[in-house]
């Protein structure tokens, strides 16, 4: 085997780091929820986190942006579309970081087992792309 071969190409590596974290989150989600609402209570009553979290989501999104820009009919768009939607929320988190607040609620008492559903779907989709 060379040594080209044994390097994965970028879609693989972020749908596998990506797909890892969605599925410990969701499973997360799924077995210790009252600990998750309260996570996310914290942070989004914390205008500090919130600005941490604007910061670290614009940079990430605007690398992924800059080095996955990858508009195909496959499975690939996913990783791209992940990256604009960290740019977008990073950068509406700085413009407006007390509008988290609004969705606090929503999102994980009302919502949360969909999103928890969802969550997991995402993270499987993910690692079966990233590993097999």
């Amino acid at each position: 085997m060379d040594s080209f071969s044994e390097y994965i190409d970028l879609s693989t590596y972020l749908a596998r780091t990506f797909g890892v974290i969605y599925l410990a989150v969701g499973l997360g989600m799924f077995f210790y929820r009252e600990s998750y609402i309260v996570l996310f209570r914290r942070l989004t009553e914390n205008i500090d986190f919130v600005m941490m979290g604007g910061f670290v989501a614009v940079a990430g999104g605007m690398a992924m942006v800059s080095y996955h820009n990858i508009w195909v009919n496959d499975w690939r768009v996913i990783i791209t579309i992940i990256g604009w939607i960290a740019l977008i929320k990073g950068v509406m988190l700085l413009l407006m970081p007390g509008y988290i607040r609004t969705f606090r609620g929503v999102l994980l008492v009302r919502y949360g087992k969909y999103l928890t559903v969802a969550i997991l779907i995402f993270g499987s989709v993910l690692t079966y792309f990233g590993f097999f």
